[in-house]
């Protein structure tokens, strides 16, 4: 039986390479979705910055990278013979952060498994911004492999499998 492979690609280097390991770890049947998620990042704070920034004009330019991101990535995935498809998740329309729709979309799609990329910040930089994939992996009722790369070599690629430890 084929496996679901959701793959969270947001245009970064850790996130090609998340894309390069599902490849890698995806067998002939299986089915890759690569997903983009488009967030709100003014949704807070609209009128602060609306006299200064044309918002539909960001808005436009995140929602036309994410789809950009999403068919490169899946001319790579159907170049590599594998079957793919891809899905942009607005979260003006869904609604809650990056981490829940990447987990509903797994939830709604029946994924076998979760496959993105983190940046691997440490200390303090990790308490302040904190990650996505910390966020999916302590949310995901479903197998996550969590990607890194090294930025001084971006060819040494790390995978970790984990699962979430809920029940």
């Amino acid at each position: 039986m084929p496996n679901r492979i959701l793959l969270a690609m947001d245009g970064s280097e850790t996130s090609w390479h998340a894309l390069s390991e599902a490849i890698r770890f995806a067998m002939p049947d299986d089915v890759v979705r690569a997903i983009g998620v488009v967030d709100d990042p003014f949704s807070h704070y609209q009128a602060a910055f609306a006299s200064h920034i044309d918002l539909d004009a960001v808005r436009e330019g995140m929602i036309a990278e994410t789809q950009l991101t999403l068919t490169d990535a899946y001319r790579k995935l159907q170049d590599e013979g594998l079957q793919a498809d891809t899905r942009s998740i607005d979260l003006r329309a869904w609604g809650g952060t990056i981490a829940d729709a990447i987990v509903r979309e797994a939830e709604r799609w029946q994924a076998d498994l979760l496959i993105l990329g983190t940046h691997g910040r440490r200390g303090i930089r990790r308490l302040m911004i904190g990650s996505v994939a910390e966020q999916v992996l302590r949310q995901a009722h479903r197998p996550v492999m969590l990607v890194t790369c090294q930025s001084s070599a971006p060819t040494n690629v790390s995978a970790t499998a984990a699962t979430s430890m809920k029940g």
